[in-house]
């Protein structure tokens, strides 16, 4: 099972690499069938409004609305939660299903996408991209590619401890970015190969 599990991320590994396109260039090496052109160069904010959490130090409660953090950026679930008004008053942008959500403090540019309907609150640790005509999960893994993530690094500030990335930093992120069309198929096949992976984890 462990060996399933290591070859399926070598795998994605693999295909990070060839699916997108690589520093100096406008095209992946590895493409669907019926696909063509190039991919546009954008910013992170062109394709995505960028926000950031609550910078409030929590009032946990037992029951109300689940709040996030770095920590849990692999479910989007967490057992801490602050009470509906808090909610209310620090949150007038909020994610929603179909919206990304992004490690910015401590560890930077592990994303996922939000797949709930109820009320989520999270800490400024985390960004919240509400894509703009963009697959949410081509987006989520395309900041996964290496061309983004170092994009991400090199406006990281490494000094700072925990190291972190501004908001004005992630917008300014270079991204490539081919059609809609395209990008859906992209993002359907990683969210596939993960739900593999995560059967095997």
């Amino acid at each position: 099972m462990k060996g399933r599990l290591s070859s399926l991320k070598q795998l994605k590994a693999a295909f990070l690499q060839r699916m997108f396109p690589q520093a100096e260039e406008s095209v992946p090496r590895l493409r669907f069938a019926g696909f063509s052109g190039d991919w546009e160069a954008r910013r992170l904010g062109e394709v995505a409004d960028i926000f950031d959490g609550t910078h409030q130090t929590p009032n946990y409660v037992d029951e109300g609305v689940m709040f996030l953090s770095v920590e849990n950026i692999n479910t989007l679930r967490s057992k801490k939660y602050i009470s509906e008004s808090d909610f209310l008053r620090d949150f007038k942008t909020m994610p929603e299903y179909g919206d990304v959500l992004m490690t910015r403090i401590g560890d930077i540019g592990t994303a996922n996408v939000v797949r709930t309907n109820e009320k989520l609150a999270y800490y400024v640790s985390l960004a919240l991209l509400k894509p703009k005509n963009s697959d949410a999960d081509f987006l989520t893994i395309s900041i996964h590619s290496p061309y983004v993530q170092k994009e991400l690094w090199e406006r990281t500030l490494h000094v700072a401890f925990p190291k972190k990335i501004n908001l004005g930093e992630i917008e300014n992120v270079a991204l490539h970015v081919p059609t809609l069309a395209e990008q859906t198929a992209i993002g359907s096949f990683f969210r596939n190969l993960d739900e593999l992976i995560a059967l095997h984890g």
